[in-house]
């Protein structure tokens, strides 16, 4: 019997976008382009006569005939695979493949020399980390879930809170020394080491009550680049508790004064009309449990004693 059936690649591009709802995704997890992904649709879009998907302010969706069709598709897929693993002999399980943004700061200082833990709890999940400070769009499927830094309120966003932060001055031990700094007053503008956004030394300078008298003037650096540069000894920056987590338990920071600006912290988020999936939360509980044990493992660290924030006594 002679089948009449499309190509298998075009196939198999419609049923991860469609399981997807994202050729961005769809692409990651065939290890295609994205425009390869589209080609493919195209193609089978043409080989069916009818359209599949429909484009929307918010990326793609399917159309009725395009729900109908993976249905089935996905059932057949599914069975070409069982019957491929019981000639083979190998079983083997279906990877779920996540895709996750995070800042640069979060992702090279903190979570990157954990995610082994994670993938060894996890072996059935595939990570695809995007770090990359611009907001990844949830509705176009820019990502499935991410980690953000801020106060909690974004639009279209699900987020839960993960932790507060404290987000306080820190530098190295030696620079601290050398510098003979014991009041917030002593700091010199050109070591304050600058990032992107300048607001959160403005507000930290004004809990310490000097942001009348201090303006930073060091470097500008990304923040991920700001606390390595303090460790170096190049200058004081502004780091929180999870950021500056392996530089204070290691001793490589300290944190010289108590003054902290409280008023962020570090949220899982998703988009607001996407449920949460299991490997959405498996790695959020993963994420609450790591963030808890760098809390406590920071809490425990022997560390320069904090000075409580003061001014130079006058003369």
């Amino acid at each position: 019997m002679v089948r009449n059936l499309p190509p298998l690649n075009a196939l198999k591009a419609f049923e991860a976008a469609a399981r997807h709802e994202s050729f961005t995704l769809a692409a990651a997890e065939l290890n295609v382009t994205h425009a390869a992904i589209s080609r493919h649709i195209r193609e089978l879009e043409g080989w069916l006569g009818t359209k599949l998907f429909v484009r929307t302010g918010r990326g793609v969706e399917l159309t009725e005939r395009g729900k109908s069709y993976v249905i089935d598709l996905t059932r057949g897929l599914d069975l070409i695979a069982a019957a491929t693993e019981g000639v083979s002999g190998r079983r083997r399980r279906r990877r779920q493949q996540l895709s996750v943004t995070v800042e640069p700061s979060f992702a090279a200082l903190w979570l990157v020399p954990r995610l082994g833990r994670f993938t060894e709890a996890n072996p059935d999940i595939s990570l695809v980390l995007d770090s990359s400070n611009r907001l990844a769009d949830f509705g176009r499927g820019e990502a499935d879930v991410g980690v953000r830094y801020g106060r909690g309120v974004w639009s279209n966003v699900a987020a839960e809170k993960l932790t507060g932060t404290n987000l306080t001055l820190v530098c190295s031990p030696a620079l601290l020394r050398e510098r003979h700094i014991h009041f917030p007053s002593d700091l010199q503008p050109g070591l304050l080491l600058q990032e992107e956004s300048r607001r959160y030394w403005m507000e930290w300078l004004t809990a310490a009550g000097v942001a009348d008298r201090i303006a930073p003037e060091g470097p500008t650096l990304g923040l991920h680049l700001t606390v390595p540069a303090a460790e170096a000894g190049q200058g004081f920056a502004l780091a929180d508790e999870i950021i500056s987590a392996d530089a204070l338990v290691g001793g490589r920071l300290v944190r010289p004064f108590t003054v902290a600006v409280r008023t962020y912290g570090y949220y899982f988020v998703r988009g607001a009309d996407r449920k949460e999936t299991r490997a959405m939360a498996a790695f959020r509980v993963w994420l609450s449990a790591e963030i808890a044990h760098t809390l406590d493992a920071v809490a425990k660290a022997t560390v320069a004693p904090a000075r409580t924030p003061r001014l130079r006594p006058a003369h």
